[in-house]
Formats: C-alpha cells, structure tokens, sequence
C-alpha cells in the first residue's frame, strides 16, 4: 500500500523538483548578475509532457500582462528554513492572491546562501502566478518553449500575439462589455471615442489589429472590473479624464494661418474631417 501511495505522487514530485532546481538557478543568476536562461520548463514524465512558466517566466508574464504587483511580503526564519508569504495584487480588477514558500537552509549538506532570497521569491511567483490570465501563461509559453527547441526567432514574435483567423474570444469579450459599459460611461461624460483613445494611448496602437491577444485580455479584465464594481467604474473615468488631459496638454497648437488653411480650403467649401476612426465599439 505504501508502494502504491509513493508512485502516486512521484509525477507532482518530480514536477515540483524540476522546477525548484531550475528557479534556484535564476535566482541565483538574478542576484549574482548573470543572464537568466530559462524562462519554461518542458520534461517528459509517466508518458505525457509537463510544461510550464519557471519564476523568470511568471515574471516576464506579469510584466506583459501589466497591472500586477506584490503589496505584501512577511517571512518567518525556522531552525532549519525560511518561511516566506506574498501578497499579490492585480490593481486591474481588484482580485489578490497569497503565496507561501518553505526553504531550507541547507542545499547538498551545506548551508545555502541564497536560502532567504529564495523563499521571498518564491513565495512572490506563487501568488502572482495565481493572478494570471490563461491566455497570457500560453502567449508566454508558447514563445519561449520555440525559442527553447531553437524553431523560433524574434520574427515570430507578432505572430504569436495575434488571435488565430478573425476576432479572437479576448476580443470578443472586450466588445460585449464595452458596449455594457458605454450608458455607464456617456452618464460619467467618456463617450466611445474618448475610451478609445484612451485605449490607443494606453497600449501604443493606432488600429484594434495593432492589438496582441495578451493586451486584449487586460483590456477585457479592465472593463470588467468596471462593470461589476462602481468604485472601479469611478477610477476607470478618472484614468481616461487623466490620460486625455495629458495628451491635450502635450499637444503643441498649430499656427493660426495654418489651422485657416486646413479649415477652408481654396474653393471656400468646409473642411471634412477625413482622420480615420477605428474604434472598435
């Protein structure tokens, strides 16, 4: 019977030794000022294949994601380990998570320099891991485990940021809620034009194509934060009140006889506005 319980749990052990092994190197890399070499792990176990984000991974999907961050951090020093707690927020849609992490002092029967550091970063990716979109884990995944297999270059990076054929389930769902939104936000003054300029401005696009799988997901998580809360509606307006503010502040005025100039043209007929709208709402 202990034989049976023992080889139940050797595929989660040998998937949680892997991946400890491999996110002690980056920490150790990360303090020591190397290079940061992996960012997926992929093994084979019990005839299937076991992949996923190692802690530099987690971070890099964080970081693309957006919106993420640790408030907390508290530890606890035990006889023999560390004992560190995270708290992770994501400022988008209010959710927060906790993670906790159990190091030991000793490594290979000597004692570990580094034993602290890696459980305050531990217990980081494991509640910011918590936080993350499933889309953006894959979009992360995906590039790197290319990279990994030496099949993938920078080139292919836009082609993984794009939805496969048409308006991608991320996009979609952004839609939908945006329209919910759009009698909450005229009643607060954002009509659609001012939300999507405060979209191009916020992601740095000038069309939706421009947009990658990943940003459309924040987007979405962001409208819907909006949606269900009206606290979270109240600091989405402000946040486009803000934006828009800045960039009107920013704008340099053109000269006077110029402006006449694009305002009545030469057979005295009214100027039409012939800038392109692609908002997608």
């Amino acid at each position: 019977m202990a034989e049976e319980k023992k080889d139940e749990l050797v595929p989660v052990t040998a998937e949680y030794e892997v991946v400890d092994h491999v996110d002690d190197q980056a920490i150790i890399e990360l303090m020591t000022g190397q290079t940061i070499q992996d960012y997926v792990y992929s093994f084979k176990q019990g005839g299937r294949t076991v992949e996923g984000l190692t802690l530099a991974g987690i971070n890099e999907a964080a970081n693309r994601r957006g919106g993420i961050q640790v408030e907390e951090v508290d530890y606890e020093e035990r006889d023999h380990s560390w004992i560190a707690t995270a708290k992770a927020v994501d400022t988008i849609t209010g959710s927060s998570r906790y993670g906790a992490y159990e190091q030991p002092k000793m490594v290979g029967g000597r004692a570990d320099p580094f034993a602290f550091t890696k459980a305050i970063h531990k217990a980081q990716r494991n509640a910011v891991k918590q936080l993350l979109p499933v889309p953006v884990i894959r979009e992360v995944l995906n590039f790197y485990l290319k990279r990994k297999i030496g099949s993938g270059s920078a080139a292919e990076q836009p082609q993984l940021q794009q939805s496969s054929g048409g308006i991608s389930t991320a996009q979609k769902a952004t839609f939908a809620i945006a329209n919910n939104l759009a009698g909450p936000l005229e009643g607060k003054g954002i009509d659609k034009a001012a939300l999507w300029n405060y979209i191009k401005r916020k992601y740095g696009v000038e069309s939706r194509n421009d947009m990658s799988e990943m940003q459309w997901t924040q987007l979405s998580a962001e409208l819907k934060a909006a949606e269900t809360s009206p606290q979270l509606l109240d600091e989405l307006c402000e946040r486009i009140k803000q934006l828009t503010t800045a960039a009107q502040e920013s704008e340099v005025p053109e000269p006077e006889e110029a402006a006449n100039q694009k305002t009545v043209p030469s057979d005295g007929a009214p100027a039409e506005n012939t800038q392109p709208q692609d908002s997608p709402f």
